[in-house]
C-alpha cells in the first residue's frame, strides 16, 4: 500500500479525474462537473452492478482515481495491482459524509492533487480541508 503525501498540481501536471464507486451518489459527480471537473459515477457509467475488480479496471482504463468507502476490497485491489506490476490512478477512501461536505472535500482534492501525484496512491478524503463554497478558499 502506497500512502501519498499532500501536494498541489502545477501547470505541467494533468488534472485529476475521478470515478465515484456505486456507494456514492451520482449527484456528487454532477455537482463537481458543474465546477468544471472531470468526474463520473458508476451509475452514469452503467457500472452499478459490476463487481469491484471490473469497476477498478474501468477506472484505470479511463485514467481515473476511484473514490469509495469500500476499504477492504479496494486495498486488496491496490495490493493485487502492485503485485502484478500494474499501475492505477489512485484510490481515495471516504466515510459517509453529507453530500455538501463530500463535494467540498472532493473539490479540495481536485484542486490540490494532480493525476501524476495520485498514481498508485491511496489517500483519505479527510486529509483535505473543505473548499469554502462562497469564495473557493480552504478552511
Amino acid at each position: 500500500m502506497n500512502i501519498g503525501t499532500p501536494g498541489s498540481p502545477n501547470d505541467t501536471e494533468t488534472m485529476l479525474k475521478l470515478y465515484l464507486n456505486e456507494n456514492l451518489s451520482w449527484r456528487i459527480a454532477k455537482s463537481l462537473r458543474e465546477y468544471g471537473y472531470d468526474v463520473i459515477s458508476s451509475h452514469e457509467a452503467e457500472m452499478d452492478q459490476a463487481d469491484d475488480p471490473t469497476q477498478f479496471a474501468f477506472a484505470v482504463k479511463q485514467g481515473r482515481a476511484v473514490v469509495t468507502n469500500n476499504f477492504r476490497d479496494f486495498v486488496a485491489l491496490d495490493e493485487a495491482y502492485a503485485a502484478q506490476g500494474k499501475s492505477h490512478y489512485g484510490i481515495i477512501f471516504t466515510i459517509k459524509y453529507s453530500l455538501p461536505l463530500l463535494i467540498r472535500r472532493l473539490r479540495a482534492v481536485l484542486e490540490s492533487v494532480s493525476q501524476e501525484q495520485m498514481m498508485n496512491q491511496i489517500r483519505w478524503l479527510n486529509e483535505f480541508e473543505d473548499i469554502n463554497p462562497y469564495d473557493g478558499s480552504t478552511g
